[in-house]
């Protein structure tokens, strides 16, 4: 894996964390649901771009943990789908709340976190 790899991944960690923040954002300022739920699918569709970009290259670079984190992204989509389910039942007061404990939270700690980690793996086995 080389540098163009690794600059790509954090290409896509930047566009994720504007993702999130237009999604905060859109929360913050009681935009439409509709509006609301595109950035969610947005979100959702692009994590999944990158955990799927970042599999590839733990697999390219012989990355141990690799199996380990791919449950960990099936488990943090999963989440994230649910609570988007839910959110569609839930009133306007609710929306917020429910929104603040929910899993893109979790989804960028772990990007933070275990791509630090393959980082510095990557780059001490090149």
């Amino acid at each position: 894996m080389g540098m163009s790899d690794m600059a790509e991944i954090d290409r896509q960690h930047r566009e994720l964390i504007s993702i999130y923040d237009r999604l905060n954002d859109a929360l913050k300022n009681n935009e439409p649901r509709n509006d609301i739920y595109r950035i969610i699918d947005e979100a959702i569709s692009y994590t999944e771009l990158h955990f799927s970009t970042e599999e590839r290259l733990m697999a390219k670079s012989g990355y141990p943990l690799l199996e380990e984190h791919r449950k960990n992204h099936l488990e943090l989509m999963n989440d994230a789908r649910r609570l988007k389910g839910r959110l569609e039942d839930v009133g306007e007061n609710m929306f917020s709340e429910w929104f603040n404990h929910w899993s893109f939270g979790n989804v960028l700690a772990h990007i933070q976190y275990g791509d630090k980690q393959i980082e510095d793996y990557i780059v001490r086995v090149n």
